[in-house]
């Protein structure tokens, strides 16, 4: 927690406004203005003065990629609900998706900032997780309950007992949510945490606010973190570990798809949730979901209702990326995966690659939670809070992946620890920051340098594009 000073202020209203419940929502005529918009409509327009005023980053492939994503499902609802309706909702959805990511990506600019973004985010974990202990314990949701006497606003609310206890919803609209939410940050506190003790301590706060929501998806999004980290450690020195993972993964779905009577997608799903029933519905949500799909590619079937079975009485899709596909097309599924992938890629690039071992941790511990996030996003749709946050998760990790802020904290650092300062000064007036003219630390930073070392310690390459 040494690190939530760090964290840059309209980061850290971004992580408080989504422990925003629905009951403290605005109503501007027959809009709807839940917490979390009301901070991401303030902070973006903050985010994007700063950006205009100030060019703190240089936009990439995946930043275009974003705005291509939210360009595209704008123009699809307007396509489908007229100019009116569909800017209204398209661009409330932008707002979420486009505005959590760029705060995330303007004002997380180095390791400092992230690990205070990080540690802000644990904070939201814990008292989310202290919310959600006594409504599972006790059966009531307290929080809702409360706040619907106080506003008159109803948010709906189901009590479903598993294991004993009640599924808790705490600050969110759905107890997957809570899980979600809560399951995301895992991988971060593992590797971002230093100290043994603080990380078993951490990772389990994590684990335990997940459990509360007595959900499967976030369950199987903690494990895989998990696994992942297993993964980690044991692959750890191998050469082309991760084709030989992918190679290994493909043979043992080959395998199991000849030897079992079911497809290995139908067996995990009824095999690995807490109510069998759910994950067999899935499995029926995505197979008459993706016919909706082949027969609407270009832009959808907006909001309309989708053809299914008489039996499937809920319209729900419980599928993050099967909503995106039915409701705005192909197109935008693409966008989004090539955003992410990009990204990902940028981030693991060796030229673009940490300036030491714990960025490297974070460059993992940010690949891992966003796998983990992308994978339960097939059997968990995201919205209001949790589609914002996906997408501020997202831009956690633009400062990896930028060139420019990769090369402007190299230069930096070298000239700061060869004691020049006029290099130093040099290099951060050329990338966009300030070095203290006394120390020749970066942001007035009045600790006494370390110090110098006989050859400069952050070797970083010659080129960047």
């Amino acid at each position: 927690m040494r690190d939530i000073k760090n964290a840059p202020i309209p980061v850290a209203l971004c992580v408080l406004g989504y422990l925003g419940p629905q009951e403290l929502s605005l109503f501007l005529g027959d809009i709807r203005l839940p917490v979390h918009r009301v901070v991401l409509l303030i902070m973006f327009c903050v985010a994007a003065y700063v950006f205009v005023t100030r060019r703190p980053i240089r936009l990439q492939v995946f930043d275009y990629a974003f705005l291509g994503f939210n360009l595209w499902t704008v123009m699809a609802y307007v396509t489908h609900m007229g100019a009116g309706p569909g800017i209204e909702y398209g661009g409330s959805l932008a707002l979420e998706s486009f505005g959590s990511y760029m705060i995330a990506r303007i004002f997380i600019r180095d390791e400092k900032s992230f690990r205070g973004a990080l540690s802000f985010i644990f904070l939201a974990v814990v008292i989310a997780g202290a919310a959600a202990l006594p409504e599972a314990i006790w059966g009531s949701h307290f929080i809702h309950e409360t706040l619907h006497k106080m506003t008159g606003y109803y948010h709906p609310v189901g009590y479903e007992t598993r294991l004993g206890l009640t599924r808790a919803y705490s600050f969110f609209d759905h107890p997957i949510h809570l899980g979600t939410f809560c399951a995301s940050i895992f991988a971060l506190i593992w590797y971002s945490e230093r100290r043994r003790g603080r990380k078993l301590i951490k990772s389990g706060i994590v684990a335990g606010s997940t459990f509360l929501g007595l959900s499967s998806a976030p369950l199987l999004c903690l494990g895989l973190q998990g696994g992942l980290i297993g993964w980690d450690r044991i692959t750890t020195g191998m050469k082309s570990r991760a084709f030989l993972t992918l190679s290994a993964l493909v043979a043992g779905y080959a395998v199991l798809s000849m030897l079992a009577s079911r497809s290995p997608i139908q067996i995990l799903a009824t095999g690995l949730t807490l109510d069998p029933w759910t994950g067999y519905y899935r499995v029926m949500i995505w197979t008459y979901g993706l016919e909706n799909v082949a027969n609407n590619p270009f832009l959808g079937i907006g909001l309309s209702d989708w053809d299914r079975p008489y039996w499937m009485h809920s319209s729900t899709v419980d599928a993050f990326w099967l909503v995106i596909a039915m409701t705005t097309g192909l197109p935008a599924v693409f966008l989004l995966l090539t955003a992410i992938l990009s990204m990902a890629w940028q981030v693991h690039r060796p030229r673009f690659g940490p300036l030491d071992a714990a960025t490297r941790k974070l460059r993992l511990a940010w690949t891992f939670a966003i796998i983990a996030l992308a994978l339960a996003g097939c059997t968990v749709h995201y919205w209001n809070v949790i589609y914002a946050y996906f997408f501020f998760v997202c831009g956690m990790a633009g400062w990896m992946a930028d060139g420019f802020l990769i090369k402007r904290a190299a230069l930096v650092m070298q000239a700061t620890h060869e004691n020049d300062t006029k290099d130093a000064n040099g290099a951060a007036r050329r990338y966009g920051d300030v070095v203290d003219g006394r120390t020749g630390r970066r942001g007035g930073d009045q600790r006494p340098l370390p110090v110098p070392s006989p050859r400069p310690v952050y070797a970083f390459p010659n080129s960047y594009g």
